[in-house]
């Protein structure tokens, strides 16, 4: 998970207190909205599809636009 944690996605929290288990929500979101394609796969690889899909559905922070790329690149896959 260290790759994910870059400095661009978390600038205002302290990466060190982070933990997959408690902070998976908020670390899919900022992943979704604001990190690059290398990021997206890597943490395809780290969270279940359900809790990605959990973010998806219930984020207050996610633009349309995120949203709708999500949504058609799994319906692409």
């Amino acid at each position: 998970m260290q790759s994910l944690y870059k400095k661009s996605l978390f600038w205002d929290v302290d990466i060190n207190k982070l933990s997959e288990e408690k902070d998976w929500f908020f670390i899919i979101e900022r992943i979704l909205e604001f990190g690059d394609i290398d990021d997206y796969f890597q943490m395809k690889k780290l969270f279940s599809e359900d809790k990605i899909n959990t973010v998806v559905r219930k984020s207050r922070i996610l633009s349309p636009k995120t949203r709708s790329y999500f949504n058609a690149s799994v319906h692409a896959s």
